[in-house]
């Protein structure tokens, strides 16, 4: 694609509304046409339809998503197609588009910040994604166990902890209190595994978000949903967490290049193997990430220093959104 048609591209972008970007006639034809290459099918247009509703709804509920640069929210819609994923919320969803703010530059001596989309893939996705791939067959919905239950955990044959033994009590007695949370994964061969979460576990978690979030030992900035429950975890944002995890020993699975697993993938999508109609050098180079320095949350940034427009310049940064309870 020659320099002039990505010029006009951007000119494009930055002129549409957020919520109204993705209707542009380009946009649509390039969805469509990955749609149609990465499922094996004809039905890119009734998907595009339907994942322009989910991105509009999104959008229109979400002022901060709206002050994303033009590029980010290009790239995420069509991430969609390249992750194979949906935009379509619920219990479980897929995935979420949230925002992060990036150094770009400075101005008199002031640093300059950009607002980017990125398309978040929660871990229900990534089971998806897993099993799209061949590395497990399939993951069962994650326990919760409570102190009342009859609960042991032990060596497997590779020296790995793993739960031996659970035995639920039902009903839950009055102040049943959460001690872990186990999740069964199976693989094609036939073997099986069933990491999970502890006390100790939460609590480090908990510790990540905190100074995640600009947090310290005397100032809790941790998510809500650490505590929400009369104090204790969220079960289902525990279930969320606890599957996450589970991966973290795995191959990292490949991902668009406006996209993220949770945690961070050290590994990016091979930006040679899609054309996202931006030229053959592509958007995607390093920046600084201001706002999150943890490496179990998000770390990728996306670049536009090579676009003759220029980054869209924010100059107050705003603290990122909350990861959500999915």
């Amino acid at each position: 694609m020659s320099k002039v048609v990505v010029t006009n591209v951007m000119a494009e972008l930055k002129a549409a509304k957020p919520t109204e970007l993705v209707e542009l006639p380009f946009v649509r034809d390039k969805f469509i046409a990955l749609h149609n290459q990465f499922h094996g099918d004809n039905r890119g247009e009734q998907e595009y339809h339907l994942q322009v509703f989910n991105y509009k709804k999104i959008l229109a509920e979400n002022e901060k998503l709206r002050m994303a640069s033009p590029l980010s929210l290009y790239g995420v819609f069509l991430d969609i197609n390249v992750n194979q994923l949906s935009l379509e919320q619920g219990n479980k969803p897929d995935c979420y588009i949230t925002t992060r703010n990036f150094k770009v530059g400075e101005n008199e001596g002031k640093p300059v910040y950009e607002t980017r989309a990125q398309l978040q893939i929660s871990p229900y996705g990534e089971v998806k994604m897993r099993m799209r791939s061949g590395q497990i067959k399939h993951a069962d919905n994650p326990i919760v166990v409570y102190d009342c239950d009859n609960f042991k955990v032990g060596l497997n044959e590779k020296g790995k902890l793993v739960v031996k033994q659970y035995d639920a009590q039902v009903p839950k007695p009055a102040g049943a209190k959460i001690i872990a949370c186990f999740v069964r994964i199976e693989r094609y061969d036939g073997s099986f595994e069933m990491p999970y979460l502890d006390l100790e576990d939460i609590e480090r978690l908990k510790g990540y978000s905190n100074r995640s979030n600009f947090g310290n030992e005397t100032s809790d900035k941790s998510n809500k949903l650490y505590s929400s429950n009369k104090g204790q975890i969220d079960p289902g944002f525990l279930k969320a967490k606890t599957l996450k995890h589970a991966f973290k020993s795995y191959p990292k699975v490949p991902t668009g290049k406006f996209s993220v697993l949770e945690p961070t993938p050290e590994e990016e999508f091979d930006a040679h193997e899609v054309d996202y109609g931006l030229g053959s050098n592509g958007p995607v180079a390093a920046t600084e990430d201001v706002d999150h320095q943890e490496v179990d949350e998000f770390d990728q940034a996306l670049n536009e220093s090579q676009q003759d427009d220029g980054p869209t310049l924010v100059y107050d940064a705003v603290p990122d959104e909350e990861e959500p309870a999915f």
